[in-house]
């Protein structure tokens, strides 16, 4: 019988340090959760804590007139970690202004770092490559082992595809924009932050009657005469319809608006912290756009909007059934125009009254207007 091997495994050996400990737990926690806040906070602690980093910052990219910008998503530092909050408003940061910011967007392999006087910097492009979603940039006093740095870089991909893995859940899958099962499923907690919303403005301007207050609001769009479009050009044209809308309302609207597919032809938005002014605004600049846009094959394509302004006193259903019947008098009236339902009880052209069952209105809508 021959004398068996001798193997050494020095990695085994040696104390793993509490960094490294830490990012597997972090990894742990991220691999059962489901929660997207949750983790992107064991993202940005788990780099704090493995670079011994100053700070961590976490940025949504996005597109603008003069090149990418970044939103901030979350961040770390010493002492804290927090998630930014869906009513929150932070100034974009133009990536251009800095180069390393700007390479870092462009990198081959996604990472980039530089030390420089003292101050170690780090970022990991995550998503496409040369056109990533986010950037996880970290700020420290000294230079990481390559080991360290490397174990990083795996856990912001694993990060990446759990994201994936949610958005495949959450996403309409032709058009990318957020299914009706999510809006489902996170109505409630938007207007609980709604609600939340306005009790703090009203202590902030509490003796201020004539300044405006800025609320959140839920918007129906439904397409023009959509069955035309797929009987006369086919389902293929009317899916480029459906896709070219969609991206009409990603670069219309604000990157922290949400933005939902609902069905068929129909969409849904909801606005945070806006004026009942500029609401009116923003909503005629996406119609106009609708209305310009040039859709292959298809030409000229207009939308019907009807919104109203979102009461955390009132059932979800009911909130739903205003913007309903605000588009429903837009199609009955002309379509492609923009009306909301506040005004229209106002002037007297809708009977304001709880309406717990939009169902019969939408198939009204459906029926009548196609």
């Amino acid at each position: 019988m021959s004398k068996a091997a001798h193997i050494e495994f020095p990695c085994i050996s040696r104390a793993p340090d509490r960094g490294m400990l830490a990012l597997l737990g972090q990894i742990d926690a991220m691999s059962s959760s489901r929660d997207r806040e949750q983790m992107t906070l064991r993202l940005v602690a788990a780099t704090r804590d493995v670079l011994d980093a100053r700070s961590v910052v976490l940025y949504a990219v996005s597109a603008s007139a003069h090149g990418p910008v970044g939103v901030l998503v979350a961040e770390a530092g010493p002492e804290h970690s927090r998630v930014c909050g869906e009513d929150e408003t932070n100034p974009p940061v133009d990536f251009h202004s800095d180069a390393f910011f700007d390479a870092s967007l462009y990198a081959p392999e996604g990472m980039q770092e530089e030390f420089v006087d003292g101050r170690y910097r780090l970022s990991l492009a995550m998503g496409q490559a040369g056109n990533p979603n986010a950037l996880l940039v970290a700020v420290g006093d000294q230079q990481p082992e390559p080991r360290v740095r490397d174990a990083l870089i795996h856990v912001a991909h694993f990060y990446q595809n759990q994201l994936d893995l949610l958005d495949y859940a959450e996403l309409d899958t032709l058009t990318k924009l957020l299914n009706r099962k999510t809006f489902d499923e996170n109505f409630d907690r938007f207007i609980a932050s709604a609600g939340r919303n306005l009790r703090r403005d009203g202590d902030e301007r509490r003796g201020d009657v004539t300044t405006e207050r800025p609320c959140s609001w839920l918007a129906v769009i439904d397409i023009d005469r959509f069955k035309r479009i797929n009987d006369n050009f086919g389902h293929l044209f009317g899916d480029e319809v459906l896709l070219r809308v969609a991206e009409l309302m990603r670069k219309s609207f604000r990157h922290r608006d949400k933005l939902f597919r609902f069905g068929g032809e129909e969409f849904v938005v909801l606005l945070r912290n806006v004026s009942e002014e500029d609401t009116i605004g923003i909503f005629e600049r996406f119609r106009t756009m609708v209305e310009t846009h040039e859709f292959p094959q298809v030409g000229q394509v207009t939308a019907s909007l009807g919104f109203t302004r979102i009461d955390p006193t009132q059932p979800p259903a009911e909130i739903l059934g205003h913007a309903d019947e605000a588009l429903y008098y837009s199609k009955e009236n002309g379509r492609n125009q923009v009306n909301c339902y506040e005004q229209l009880v106002a002037r007297g052209e809708l009977e304001g009254h709880t309406q717990t069952d939009n169902t019969d209105l939408q198939a009204d809508i459906d029926a009548l207007f196609d």
